[in-house]
């Protein structure tokens, strides 16, 4: 059963927080994420999912160990997190997706469109992608729901998902185009992959699934 936990944001944004143990492989639900053309039979409530773009990737990042050693090289302390983390984004293999989200709420038909540039990190984004440290030493869990609130959404500056960082895993990153007229003013977020060893059955796998997004609505 899926963990939930959402938190106010500025501007009456969202930031959403999703968790899941299942008993399949990382490169099973990874194929099945990035299998682009196919997402609306993976992903719920997707009505319309178009692919307007594909990313091949520098050869250097579209491996682990190429990643990793691209993230050293690419590292200027004259930069922002935020540039570092477009430069890199910037190299990786993805997609740009048109999408049209439906849900029905009281009998009431909602949608929502947007395109999304979406990049792979086989071997996990970098820490300066995120905005929060991964250990809260001396918070309380009111005093974080407090600050983050405060907290501004800012593009290339992602939500961290509720998963330990420091263990092997794999990142998707998903990001409203800058120009996009959808209903969104932003969104952007994370899904991320983590094997679960000695979690599964002899001869089986298991994983855990994390998804972090900010959802930021345009003031209609």
């Amino acid at each position: 059963e899926p963990i939930v936990r959402v938190e106010k944001a500025p501007q009456n944004s969202r930031r959403i927080f999703a968790g899941i143990d299942i008993p399949v492989s990382v490169d099973d639900v990874w194929d099945l994420l990035t299998d682009y053309p196919n997402l609306q039979q993976v992903v719920p409530n997707l009505v319309v999912n178009e692919v307007l773009q594909l990313y091949e990737g520098s050869t250097s990042s579209t491996n682990t160990a190429g990643q990793m050693a691209f993230f050293s090289l690419t590292d200027d302390e004259n930069q922002s997190p935020e540039e570092q983390c477009r430069n890199l984004a910037e190299q990786m293999k993805g997609a740009v997706l048109r999408q049209v989200g439906g849900a029905k709420v009281v009998g009431i038909n909602f949608s929502a469109r947007t395109k999304l540039e979406v990049r792979e990190w086989p071997g996990g984004m970098p820490d300066f992608a995120h905005f929060e440290e991964e250990v809260y030493e001396g918070k309380s869990r009111s005093d974080r729901v407090r600050e983050a609130r405060k907290r501004e959404l800012t593009r290339y500056v992602f939500p961290r998902p509720f998963a330990l960082s420091s263990l092997p895993h794999k990142d998707i990153s998903m990001q409203s185009l800058e120009d996009d007229d959808g209903e969104f003013r932003m969104y952007q977020g994370v899904w991320r992959m983590q094997p679960l060893p000695g979690c599964s059955p002899p001869g089986g796998a298991a994983m855990r699934l994390t998804y972090a997004v900010e959802v930021s609505p345009r003031p209609y």
